[in-house]
C-alpha cells in the first residue's frame, strides 16, 4: 500500500475521532448570554427615571448585578462602534469606517474584516441568534438565526412599509425562516399596531402646533418605533422558540429620540424654543421611549430564561448641541460625536453582584466597566472561549464573578479567531434597501460627516466627582 495513501487514511481517522489539528474546538459556556444593545442610551436620562420607579426591569438587573459607564470611541458612529463591540477590534482592524464608503456604498457584512462574535461562537460549536445588529446584511450563515439590521423604511406613516423588505434576499438566515420572519414584520407594521405605539411615545400632540421642520422631525422619528418594535417582536419569539448560546438584539430608537428631542427634554441652556405648548407635549418623548424600552427589555429577559447572563449596553451617551442657533436642516438638538460614555448593566450567572444603586441615585457617581472594545472578550469568557491575541481588549474582570467566567478570562489567548475566514467582498445592497438606509441616516445628518482621518481611539471618561 502506498505510503501517501496510508498517511491520508490516518489523517482522516484522526479527524473522524476528534483528534489532530482538524478537530473543531469546543466550548463549555458558563451560561447562555443575552445582549440588548440600546443605541445612545444615556445615564443622565436613566437616573431620574430609576428614581421615579419607571424602569423596573433595568432596576432589577442593576440590583442583582453590576453597572456603570462603558467607555466609547472615536469616530462615534454606530456602524463603527457596534462592529467594534461585536469583534473586539478597532475600526482600522475591522475596516467598517462609516455609514457609507467613499463611493457612497453602504457597508455590508461581507466587507467586515475578521470574525464577529457569532462567527467565533459558530467555530466553537455554539449557536447564535442575532436581531437587527448594525452591518449584518447579508445575513451570515450561523448556527442559529440572523435577521439583518439595515432596511427599515423612513416612510412609515405615509405607506406603512414593513421594517423588513419583501423580496429582498439576504435578510434572514436560515433562508427557510424568511417567510415567517417577514410575515411577523409585516404584522408589526400594520397601521393599527403603529398607532398604539405612537400614542405610547408621543401622546396626543396636536399636529397644528408644528411648523414644517417640526412635522418633518416627527415624521422621520416614526421609523425608529417601527424598527425597534419589529426586531423586538422577532427576537422575543425566536429567543423563546429557538434558544441559542449567544443572543444579540439591537434597538436604535433611544439614539433617534435623543437626537431629535433633547431640547424639549432638557431645555436648560438653549437660547431658542418651539413654543411653550409644543415643548410641553414633546418633553415626554425621551422618557416615554426609555420606559417603552424597559418594557421590551423585560420581555426579552423573560424569553431568555432565568439562567441567562444579561447585558444591556449602549455604544455611547448623549448630550445637548445647537443650543445657541437651531439646526434648521436636520432639527437635531442632541449628539455624541465627542464619544460620551455609554451604559453597561450586567446580571446573571457569572456576573459579579456589586450593588450601589442607592448611592448612584443619590450622587450620580458611576464606575467605568471597560470599553466598547472589551465587550467581546467579556462575552467570550462567559461562553468559555479564549480571546484572540489580535483583539484590542481583554475581558472586563470588574464585571465577572469569581469562578468559571473569571477563570475563562485567563485562558491562554489563541493567535487569532480569523484564520480561514472568508475574504472581504465589495457587494452592494439592493437598490431599495440602500435608498432606505441612506434616507434614514441622512435625515440625522450622518451621511454628511467627513471620513475619519487617522486611527480610532477609545475615550475613557474621567471619574465622576462626588455628588455629580
Amino acid at each position: 500500500m502506498p505510503v501517501r495513501f496510508c498517511i491520508a487514511v490516518l489523517l482522516s481517522l484522526l479527524a473522524a475521532t476528534g483528534c489532530g489539528e482538524s478537530a473543531a474546538p469546543r466550548a463549555t459556556p458558563v451560561a447562555r448570554v443575552l445582549v440588548v444593545g440600546m443605541d445612545g442610551l444615556e445615564w443622565s436620562v436613566l437616573r431620574p427615571l430609576l428614581a421615579e420607579g419607571r424602569l423596573p426591569q433595568l432596576q432589577a438587573l442593576m440590583e442583582r448585578g453590576s453597572f456603570g459607564y462603558l467607555a466609547s470611541m472615536r469616530p462615534t458612529l454606530s456602524p463603527v462602534v457596534w462592529t467594534t463591540i461585536a469583534t473586539g477590534k478597532l475600526m482600522e482592524d475591522h475596516r467598517v469606517t462609516n455609514f457609507l464608503d467613499g463611493k457612497q456604498r453602504v457597508f455590508t457584512s461581507s466587507r467586515r474584516h475578521g470574525r464577529a462574535l457569532w462567527n467565533i461562537a459558530d467555530q466553537y460549536g455554539l449557536s447564535s441568534n442575532v436581531f437587527g445588529w448594525f452591518v449584518t446584511w447579508p445575513a451570515e450563515h450561523v448556527r442559529g438565526l440572523m435577521v439583518s439590521g439595515s432596511s427599515a423604511s423612513a416612510q412609515v406613516d405615509a405607506n406603512w412599509k414593513p421594517a423588513l423588505l419583501p423580496g429582498v434576499p439576504g435578510q434572514v438566515w436560515p433562508e427557510e425562516l424568511t417567510e415567517p420572519v417577514l410575515a411577523l414584520a409585516e404584522s408589526v407594521g400594520s397601521p393599527d399596531a403603529q398607532r398604539v405605539t405612537r400614542a405610547k411615545i408621543f401622546g396626543d400632540v396636536p399636529q397644528g402646533l408644528m411648523d414644517e421642520l417640526q412635522k418633518k422631525v416627527f415624521q422621520q422619528t416614526l421609523w425608529s418605533l417601527l424598527s425597534d418594535e419589529t426586531y423586538f417582536e422577532i427576537a422575543r419569539r425566536y429567543i423563546r422558540e429557538r434558544p441559542a448560546d449567544l443572543n444579540l438584539v439591537y434597538l436604535g430608537g433611544t439614539d433617534v429620540v435623543g437626537h431629535r428631542y433633547w431640547r424639549e427634554y432638557r431645555p436648560e441652556g438653549f437660547a431658542w424654543s418651539d413654543g411653550a405648548e409644543l415643548d410641553r407635549h414633546m418633553a415626554a418623548v425621551i422618557p416615554n421611549y426609555y420606559v417603552w424600552m424597559d418594557e421590551m427589555l423585560g420581555e426579552l429577559v423573560a424569553a431568555a430564561g432565568p439562567d441567562t447572563a444579561i447585558f444591556v449596553i449602549s455604544d455611547h451617551g448623549m448630550h445637548a448641541v445647537a443650543q445657541e442657533v437651531p439646526d434648521l436642516v436636520n432639527g437635531m438638538t442632541g449628539h455624541h460625536l465627542d464619544a460620551p460614555p455609554g451604559v453597561i448593566v450586567a446580571a446573571g450567572p457569572g456576573i459579579l453582584k456589586q450593588g450601589g444603586l442607592t448611592a448612584f441615585l443619590q450622587n450620580g457617581a458611576l464606575p467605568t466597566h471597560g470599553s466598547v472594545v472589551e465587550v467581546a472578550p467579556t462575552l467570550l469568557a462567559l461562553l468559555g472561549i479564549p480571546v484572540g491575541k489580535d483583539m484590542r481588549g481583554r475581558a472586563t474582570l470588574t464585571l465577572l464573578a469569581p469562578g468559571p467566567a473569571r477563570e475563562n478570562a485567563k485562558l491562554p489567548p489563541v493567535p487569532s479567531h480569523d484564520a480561514g475566514f472568508r475574504e472581504p467582498a465589495f457587494d452592494e445592497m439592493p437598490p431599495e434597501m440602500s435608498e432606505n438606509f441612506k434616507e434614514r441616516y441622512g435625515q440625522i445628518g450622518y451621511l454628511d460627516l467627513p471620513e475619519h482621518e487617522g486611527r480610532s481611539e477609545i475615550v475613557v471618561p474621567p471619574p465622576a466627582p462626588p455628588g455629580g
